[in-house]
């Protein structure tokens, strides 16, 4: 499987905060409310990546003792369908992670373009934006964790 590309990750990102800023510039030209993240949203997305950490420390462990074991024959193998699916979530935690940090951001810039700055509405909306961040280090490091060691031993 390919590993996850910077470059499809910030065009998600891009992408996503053209949107945010386009509804928040609609709604606030219609009388609506700027869009404002719960703080739950946040607590979620940081929940998540910490789950996800949880989820890749079987994984870490077994590639650890991999590389300073003598004999890999006498380790007990992580299941490969288990690995499988904590490097899928991982893809998804990081490009969820990518479409919430471009909403988030293209909704701060509405917000502190405006005439008025709510100061609790970007409190909340930067902390969604931090806690996508997480998610997004969190899906590429837990990615990398899934990575299967180079074969020092090729024999050609």
């Amino acid at each position: 499987m390919k590993p996850i590309s910077p470059l499809m990750i910030a065009l998600v990102a891009i992408a996503s905060a053209v949107v945010g800023f386009g509804y928040s510039t609609w709604a606030v030209n219609n009388g609506l409310e700027v869009p404002i993240s719960g703080a739950t949203l946040a607590l979620s997305t940081a929940l998540i990546a910490v789950i996800l950490i949880g989820l890749a420390v079987p994984i870490w462990k077994y590639k650890k003792n991999l590389l300073k074991a003598a004999t890999p024959n006498r380790l007990l193998p992580v299941n490969p369908f288990y690995a499988f699916r904590v490097l899928l979530i991982s893809k998804a935690a990081a490009i969820t992670g990518a479409l919430f940090i471009g909403w988030h951001a293209g909704v701060l810039l509405k917000q502190f373009t405006a005439p008025v700055v709510v100061p609790e509405a970007t409190t909340l909306n930067i902390t969604a934006l931090a806690a996508a961040l997480l998610l997004l280090v969190v899906g590429f490091v837990v990615e990398q964790v899934c990575k299967l060691p180079s074969d020092k031993k090729k024999d050609d």
